[in-house]
């Protein structure tokens, strides 16, 4: 009763995706590659959406991001600082051919849309 009225505000409330499933149930939690629905009930995770790589509730990924929100949490073009260099830099390694210039960007949209401009400009 209690997981069916959270699927219902859900639905009530949320625009859905036209190839997206429904929600099939509610999370209280997760944790490496397993997620817990709110009867305690634990599945392993297959779905995607990039977190399997590292796995939810990764310590390493949350200690890392709290120490870089503590320390320098936003940093305009205008000025430069060492974390986005390094990234930068690995990137740079990671890239095939001469992919030897990076843009960091405010989210995938923006990155799809700036890369066409660019290349609009270069072609």
């Amino acid at each position: 009763a209690k997981t069916q009225k959270i699927l219902d505000a859900d639905a009530s409330c949320f625009l859905h995706q036209t190839l997206s499933s429904p929600c099939l149930n509610v999370l209280k939690g997760c944790e490496g590659v397993w997620i817990e629905d709110n009867q305690g009930r634990r599945y392993m995770d297959f779905h995607g959406n990039s977190v399997h790589q590292v796995g939810f509730k990764n310590t390493t990924v949350i200690n890392a991001i709290i120490e870089q929100l503590h320390r320098l949490p936003f940093c305009t073009r205008r000025y430069t600082n060492e974390t986005a260099i390094k990234l930068a830099q690995r990137l740079q390694q990671l890239a095939p051919g001469d992919l030897n210039r990076v843009l960091f960007t405010p989210g995938g949209t923006s990155s799809i849309g700036i890369a066409l401009k660019i290349a609009r400009t270069v072609t």
